[in-house]
């Protein structure tokens, strides 16, 4: 019994003095998945003494240095927490081979339905009909006429055509949802499962449309509509219509706080510089915007917003930053024209200018047109600013287009 005491003594005290002897270990090793090999890229050691925590590496190895007796936390995301308490070996090291579970986990159940296949949505769209209920009609009328003053009356017979109409607009709404989802599924539009239902009653479909269409004008209508759905769900309804009040005294002022109104909501994005030409463009009549609902007016400010564009080649980006046009960039036509005193060489290399930056889209050939339209003279180029050449130069070209586009 004594030299077995004896022994365990001088083990412990052994342990201790090699504990001691070791100002750091290196705890390293790996931990594994007992049911099936993965990657661990959240594995995390925490230092429970210290609270200090390194990340381990994605194939399960991890190493990092530690004071004997230290406590770790080994942390795996969805496993249980594993924790150990250092203890070095006579290398100053302490090896693990960790095997982990992952935590049994309750899903909730889950219905999968498979999308439809568009050619599938296509056929249940051509077979869309409303159901018969049987009406005497025609002679059959003069053959039965009680019949027919049942059927016209009776609220039984009513009640079965509202149940056949009503099945069918069901028949209809299911469809349009079916194409919805596949539409979402191949990232044509983006919806939640909760904004179908508010989405179709705004697209409002013609069952005749929705039976005939092709796919590509299903689609061109179902995402032109869907930018419309966004714009329309941004908007603050608090705020719809504050820009009528100006109506009363002063037209253009109220369309420029409609626009204002368009761009706080995000449904078009404008730079304010451009309100005024915008608003020219729209062409907005004063009695169209006292008799039109607001809804129709920014469907309007939304389709002329992207034809404007699209007519003018204009960038919205460029516009903003005044086309990322620098005084350096001025240097060659200026020199041009005060070193040089040649205006006409100022001007060409200016309408290159304009061009190289966006600011005008016009053909070298038609240099000498649109020079004539421009009508520029040279004290105003000696004595104005950049900004101010590039807003000359902006105006005249909206309305060199204009002037030049073939008429309806």
């Amino acid at each position: 019994m004594t030299k077995g005491f004896i022994f365990l003594l001088f083990f412990l005290m052994t342990i201790t003095v090699q504990a001691q002897k070791c100002d750091q270990v290196l705890f390293f090793g790996r931990v594994k998945d007992t049911l099936r090999p993965q990657h661990f890229y959240n594995l995390m050691l925490v230092n429970k003494s210290t609270g200090r925590g390194v990340f381990g590496q994605p194939d399960g190895s991890f190493s990092v240095y530690v004071k004997p007796y230290d406590t770790i936390l080994i942390s795996v995301k969805q496993y249980p927490i594993q924790s150990w308490v250092i203890k070095p070996d006579t290398n100053c090291q302490m090896r693990r081979l960790i095997y982990i579970e992952g935590a049994v986990q309750e899903i909730q159940q889950v219905y999968v339905r498979p999308l439809k296949s568009l050619n599938q949505i296509k056929e249940e769209r051509e077979a869309l009909a409303l159901r018969e209920t049987r009406m005497v009609s025609g002679i059959e009328m003069m053959q039965s006429p009680i019949t027919a003053l049942y059927q016209t009356f009776s609220k039984k017979e009513k009640a079965k055509r509202w149940i056949a109409e009503q099945e069918y607009k069901d028949n209809q709404r299911m469809i349009v949802k079916e194409l919805i989802r596949t539409y979402v599924a191949y990232d044509v539009i983006q919806l939640t499962e909760e904004e179908f239902d508010s989405f179709i009653s705004f697209l409002n479909l013609d069952e005749n449309f929705l039976k005939t269409a092709t796919e590509m004008e299903l689609i061109t209508f179902i995402k032109d509509k869907f930018e419309h759905f966004k714009s329309f769900n941004r908007m603050d309804l608090a705020e719809v219509g504050v820009w009528r009040a100006y109506l009363l005294t002063d037209k253009q002022v109220a369309i420029e706080e409609l626009l204002k109104h368009c761009v706080a909501h995000k449904m078009i994005d404008l730079p304010e510089q451009e309100y005024t030409y915008f608003a020219d463009y729209l062409g907005f009549e004063s009695l169209y915007l006292k008799n039109t609902p607001d809804v129709d007016i920014y469907t309007q400010v939304i389709l002329k917003y992207k034809s404007y564009f699209v007519k003018y080649h204009l960038d919205v980006e460029k516009i903003r930053a005044d086309y990322h046009i620098s005084e350096d960039d001025m240097e060659d036509w200026r020199w041009e024209l005060k070193v040089r005193k040649s205006f006409k060489k100022a001007k060409k290399s200016l309408f290159r200018l304009m061009n190289e930056k966006g600011v005008i889209y016009v053909d070298e050939a038609e240099f000498e047109r649109f020079s004539n339209f421009l009508n520029l003279k040279e004290p105003f180029l000696l004595e104005s600013s950049t900004k101010e050449i590039i807003a000359f130069y902006h105006k005249k070209y909206l309305k060199y287009v204009d002037f030049t586009s073939p008429k309806d």
